[in-house]
């Protein structure tokens, strides 16, 4: 392990100084200044606080690297932590207990308690006396561990804010219903009128005012999708057939743009919705190939790869060779209505479906910069054969 960091400290022994340091952790976790504080202050609640025996706290930095900090408890009155940074699969958040494995990033045996946050790329493993176990101030540490550790993602990275994401579906549901009802009587209406009249300025305003009302009841229509998706019908399905055959119908309307498959020569087989994970390969693919026309540099590409990163999950990566996307739009990638190109190229929809359904099938979504383009990453759980295709 790369250590940065080692620090100790002395086990608060009166009631006093136990209220004192209780001041200064709880000030640690509301103001962290570096991913590095907050998983040291984070370990040191849960060794202090929670009096763990040994804790590991492990935030994600990027789809490869994490950091990690190491909580040891080495007598009653003395405590040790190490913060590092590992290189390891993100993928592992799907079982966080894979991290504290041999040769994995968390060096702590038996966990007695492994809590995951995968959609804020952090995850902590603690074990302790289960005769000291405070389960008030258990839940409080660990209501403070995953709003600390959510707030942790490097410049490059990014992915979408569960608490947001749920508002936002609250809000459409609600709005998309309201709005619906007006919008069935001007497209109504708009047609009558078109039936009445010869003129062919008029035509032209009814059938404009008509193709606008139908494209807000098409982002009405996505907006209620996005609120209540239909749950997945799970069953065994194919990742790299499915891939192969959402590229196979696209391909064509990818005019000029080159598709590169990068697919394992096996069977990746997944316990999914085969439909909806169609949907989720087409959304990207079609993100990216609107990125590469935005590409003023060489001609765009677009490159898919899947990955078995580990026994139980895969990775599906789509990169484009597009312009770098800015930190103000990155951070509202994932949110309904919104997209960072000109008026008319989209509804927005495309990347918080993509959240949706990722969420439903327990996976992980996220962005990232690369050296030429950007790239969009599904962790998902899978089930691998070694059946040849």
């Amino acid at each position: 392990m790369d250590v940065t960091r080692k620090t100790s400290s002395v086990v608060p022994s009166t009631e006093s100084d136990q209220q004192d340091w209780g001041l200064e952790v709880l000030q640690a976790l509301v103001s962290p200044s570096t991913a590095e504080d907050a998983a040291l202050a984070c370990a040191a609640a849960w060794m202090n606080y929670v009096h763990a025996e040994r804790v590991a706290v492990a935030v994600f930095e990027s789809s490869t690297s994490c950091i990690v900090a190491h909580g040891q408890r080495d007598n009653d009155t003395h405590i040790t932590i190490y913060v590092g940074r590992e290189t390891t699969s993100v993928a592992l958040l799907l079982r966080p207990e894979g991290l504290s494995s041999v040769g994995g990033p968390c060096f702590i045996d038996e966990p007695t308690d492994v809590f995951r946050w995968p959609q804020h790329l952090a995850a902590v493993l603690v074990r302790r006396d289960q005769s000291l176990i405070d389960e008030e101030r258990s839940d409080l540490i660990q209501d403070l561990s995953r709003r600390l550790l959510s707030r942790w993602t490097t410049p490059l990275t990014s992915f979408a804010n569960p608490d947001h994401m749920e508002s936002m579906a609250e809000f459409a549901a609600g709005a998309g219903h309201e709005i619906n009802n007006p919008l069935g009587s001007i497209i109504g209406q708009t047609q009558l009128l078109l039936k009445r009249t010869d003129k062919a300025d008029h035509r032209q305003a009814m059938e404009t005012i008509g193709a606008q009302a139908w494209r807000i009841r098409d982002m009405i229509g996505d907006t209620m999708l996005f609120a209540r998706p239909p749950q997945p019908e799970f069953a065994d399905c194919n990742l790299v057939k499915i891939i192969r055959t959402v590229v196979g119908q696209l391909q064509k309307t990818f005019t000029g743009m080159e598709v590169v498959l990068n697919l394992p020569t096996t069977t990746v087989t997944s316990f999914a919705d085969e439909s909806q994970l169609s949907t989720l390969v087409s959304h990207l693919l079609r993100n990216a190939f609107e990125a590469g026309l935005d590409n003023e540099g060489p001609d765009g590409a677009i490159t898919v790869q899947l990955a078995c990163d580990t026994e139980f999950a895969a990775s599906l990566s789509v990169t484009d060779n597009g312009p770098e996307i800015p930190a103000k739009i990155r951070k509202h990638l994932f949110d309904p209505f919104f997209s960072g190109r000109q008026a008319g190229r989209g509804l927005g929809f495309g990347l918080c479906h993509c959240w949706q359904i990722v969420r439903m099938h327990n996976g992980i979504l996220m962005q990232e910069s690369v050296e030429q383009g950007n790239r969009f990453l599904a962790v998902l759980p899978t089930e691998a054969t070694a059946n040849t295709l």
